[in-house]
This record gives C-alpha cells, sequence and structure tokens, in this order.
C-alpha cells in the first residue's frame, strides 16, 4: 500500500483590497479505486433466468455511491452534529449508504408515489413507527455509533445503510474518488473509508489538519474492496 500522502497549502482570500489568511480548513482527498468488483448473484429468482443485455452492456457496481470517508479526531473532540437528509426516491434510496454523527437529527423525505413502513434491522424503535407518507418526511436520532440496515419489509429490494460514527466530518465520494471536508479544526484525524457494509480493512490513515490552508490526502483502497471482520 502506497504511504499517506499529505500537503498543505496556504489560501487567502481579500477583504476589503488586503488579502488575509482563511480561517476555515478544508480536507481534500482522492481514493485510488481499484476496479470494481463482480455484481453478486441474482438474490431473488424471477420467472425468466437474467442475460445479457444485447444493445447496452449492463451497469457495473457503483463503488462510490456505497461509500464514505470520515475523519476521527484523534483527540476526541466533541463537536455539534450537522443535519443529515437522505431521500427515498422511487424503489430506492437517492443514495444507498449515508453517514451520520451521532446525536444528528437524521430526516427521511419520501419522494416517491408510495408509503413505506420503514425499519432498521438492529433497532425496530430507531424510526418512529408507523407509514412515511409521500414527500412526508421522518426524523429521528441515532445515540451511538453502529451500522443499520434499513428496509420495509414489503419491499425486500428497498435497502439503504445508515453508518453512525462519533465525527460530524463525513464525505460522500464521486465516480473519479474524490472527497472533501470542509471547516476542519486543527489537529490529528483518524481516515477511515466505509464501503457498502463495513469498513475497508486497510491502515489507518493519520491526518494532520494545520491552523491555516488546505491539506490534501491520497489513500489507495486495496484491490477487491476488502471489509474488516
Amino acid at each position: 500500500m502506497k504511504p499517506l500522502r499529505v500537503s498543505v497549502f496556504a489560501a487567502s482570500v481579500v477583504v476589503g483590497g488586503f488579502a488575509d489568511v482563511a480561517t476555515a480548513n478544508t480536507v481534500v482527498g482522492r481514493l485510488d479505486l481499484p476496479p470494481a468488483p463482480e455484481r453478486p448473484p441474482v438474490a431473488t429468482k424471477g420467472f425468466l433466468d437474467r442475460v445479457d443485455n444485447p444493445l447496452a452492456p449492463v451497469k457495473g457496481v457503483n463503488v462510490a455511491a456505497n461509500m464514505i470517508v470520515v475523519l476521527e479526531s484523534a483527540e476526541g473532540k466533541v463537536e455539534t452534529p450537522a443535519q443529515v437528509n437522505w431521500d427515498l426516491a422511487g424503489e430506492s434510496f437517492s443514495r444507498p449508504v449515508v453517514g451520520a454523527a451521532v446525536g444528528a437529527e437524521v430526516v427521511i423525505k419520501n419522494t416517491s408515489k408510495t408509503a413505506r413502513n420503514l425499519v432498521a434491522a438492529e433497532d425496530p424503535k430507531l424510526i418512529p413507527a408507523g407509514p412515511i407518507n409521500p414527500t412526508g418526511p421522518k426524523s429521528f436520532r441515532p445515540t451511538e455509533p453502529k451500522i443499520y440496515n434499513i428496509g420495509d419489509k414489503d419491499a425486500p429490494h428497498l435497502k439503504g445503510v445508515l453508518v453512525v460514527v462519533g465525527t460530524k466530518h463525513i464525505a460522500t465520494v464521486d465516480g473519479a474518488g474524490r472527497f472533501d471536508f470542509g471547516d476542519v479544526p486543527e489537529g490529528s484525524y483518524k481516515l477511515r473509508v466505509f464501503y457498502k457494509s463495513g469498513w475497508i480493512d486497510k491502515p489507518d490513515e493519520t491526518v494532520h489538519v494545520g491552523a491555516k490552508g488546505k491539506t490534501e490526502v491520497s489513500v489507495k483502497v486495496p484491490a477487491g474492496y476488502p471489509l474488516k471482520k
């Protein structure tokens, strides 16, 4: 595995004609991703066997949509968590994996035309009972770091993963593996990568954020996307 590469740049803004050093720290980075894994076998067989599309190739696994990156303070700093919005769109969630800090308000908004009864398999009481009607939101606050698998028993295909962590510094990943964090206080942090159902099994990366400027991070994800056991 390649060593973590961190470089810090001085960032400045111009206010009233004078340049002043920016006080908001940002951490930007890129995951060096291996090829996407093969699609898993069919979980529920229909009336016909699945065949390749003769007109267009079947899309591969969307790795980035199933990933989040988090920065956890090595000093154990506690910060006010931000609200997390998660849309339920049609027969799936807008993102299959989302992250939230302990104590953050998670708001699920049903943008589809079908009412759903969502339940977390690990804690049936996490989400308030009752359906989420079309256009209607439902909110709750997780109280401990944990991975929750959320779904509707009447729609086995509808599944989402909520990753609750002890930090508000949570970032999504784009198709090129890029991610960024804004307003990160000075200090040392542990960078972790979550994929699909667990944390990527790799040495923990330490990121040192200075008092001012921008920190750039490059992380290599192991081939096969192995998860910690």
